[in-house]
């Protein structure tokens, strides 16, 4: 109960941005990218496919585009010439995944900067060393 105390308490609103950070990113995304190309190229045997990355994008009423991108291990079966989603666990028949450094980050892209939680960014703050960070409320 003591150690509860001692921990500061970020209100839910709390987020961090990261001035450049979708550059350091991108160079994680790039390491990792070949194996996870070999790993697509085993499954696809299969019908399976491996995304890594989920992007959603909304334009807002001032014409704005928001890119939400969410880090993980995001399954897809091709049916008919068609990838359908299969989920976020994997079918147990096929083998482990490359490690992905970057699952379980989400973050909110504005051009080359990202906005993510407070909580998020003390997980992977390793990934923007020398970048300029602001806290937004």
């Amino acid at each position: 109960m003591g150690s509860e105390l001692e921990k500061p308490n970020e209100p839910p609103s709390c987020k961090i941005k990261v001035y450049d950070g979708y550059i350091d990113i991108i160079n994680i995304l790039n390491e990792i990218k070949e194996k996870i190309y070999l790993y697509n190229t085993e499954i696809s045997k299969k019908s399976y496919y491996l995304k890594p990355v989920h992007k959603v994008y909304k334009t807002k009423a001032d014409k704005k585009k928001i890119i939400y991108e969410y880090y993980g291990r995001y399954w897809w079966k091709r049916i008919n010439k068609k990838f359908i989603y299969s989920g976020i666990a994997k079918p147990k028949f096929l083998p482990n995944p490359p490690e992905n450094p970057l699952e379980g980050l989400s973050i909110v892209r504005e051009g080359n900067d990202v906005i993510l939680d407070c909580s998020l960014y003390e997980k992977f703050k390793w990934i923007f060393k020398d970048r300029k960070v602001e806290r937004t409320w």
